[in-house]
């Protein structure tokens, strides 16, 4: 597994690098025309579209160097978790998107052979990576934790909680930008396809929190501050993030926190901590007693 771990990260590299050199000249003729006949919203959101882009593959390219370079081996594993998290979160809530975007723009998008061939090549390797990037998990692990079996935990504070939200809502602020260019173009010719992208965008805050505390059992803001969702009594199951997801559709759950009710949390019988703060008063005193005995 390491090997394959290893081998992923090294491909994930090469596609980024590749698919954007072959990119170059897509960008340049996107930034002439925006340059020379942009006037309207939709030029805005494509310049800020292509800033985003850049930005995410130099993180990319930052955190494979550090997964494969790194001497410290927790650097390196701490590199590759981020690096997992924020590549297989970006796959999973773009994939709609980019299934809506591929069917409504099918005439242009499969135009020829050579542009189709193209596009089932590039987006089969980014599938293949999503894949193994889901499969090749790291070293060090968010445990499945239920606070029953604990006696000690530090709970995540108010205002971490208010990071959390922040940081959520700037993760998917691409994917937002990306979905409101789409309803914005007034091109499509169906409805339906319109109504999928509001669809969309109207419900991937949830899909959000579900996939990432299902596959991770953290949010990019949770993992900003070291938190994660933990069961309280029950087994934090699939089913018990399902819960805890379709929970934040109470009237102002998302600022729930701030007065200390914590609906969602409550309802699904689950908690947020701070990773690695969960213990056992026996096993933190037993060293002091054998000392005492000795």
């Amino acid at each position: 597994m390491k090997k394959l771990k290893t081998v992923t990260i090294w491909s994930l590299l090469a596609y980024l690098v590749l698919s954007n050199i072959l990119r170059i000249s897509y960008y340049k003729l996107l930034l002439k025309n925006i340059l020379n006949y942009g006037r309207g919203i939709n030029d805005v959101l494509n310049i800020s579209d292509i800033l985003i882009g850049f930005l995410f593959i130099i993180f990319y390219v930052v955190l494979c160097i550090m997964a494969l370079t790194t001497g410290d081996k927790a650097a390196r594993d701490r590199a590759y978790s981020l690096l997992r998290f924020v590549y297989v979160m970006q796959g999973l809530i773009y994939l709609p998107l980019t299934i809506i975007q591929t069917v409504t723009f099918a005439k242009y998008t499969f135009a020829n052979p050579v542009s189709a061939l193209s596009f089932l090549f590039w987006n089969a390797i980014w599938l293949a990576l999503l894949v193994l990037l889901i499969i090749c998990k790291p070293e060090k692990q968010i445990q499945k934790v239920d606070l029953q079996e604990y006696d000690m935990v530090a709970f995540t504070s108010t205002g971490h909680r208010f990071v959390h939200y922040l940081l959520d809502v700037l993760f998917l602020l691409p994917l937002w930008m990306s979905a409101f260019q789409l309803m914005n173009m007034g091109r499509y010719g169906s409805e339906i396809a319109e109504l999928a992208v509001r669809f969309v965008f109207g419900t991937s805050y949830l899909l959000y929190c579900f996939l990432s505390e299902a596959i991770f059992r953290q949010t990019f803001g949770k993992i900003a501050t070291r938190s994660c969702v933990v069961s309280d009594r029950v087994d934090l199951s699939t089913g018990r993030i399902f819960k805890r997801t379709m929970a934040r559709l109470i009237p102002f759950d998302a600022i729930s926190f701030l007065f200390g009710a914590k609906w969602h949390d409550r309802v699904s019988y689950t908690a947020v901590v701070y990773v690695d703060s969960w213990e056992k008063a026996f096993e933190e005193k037993q060293p002091e007693r054998e000392q005492l005995l000795a």
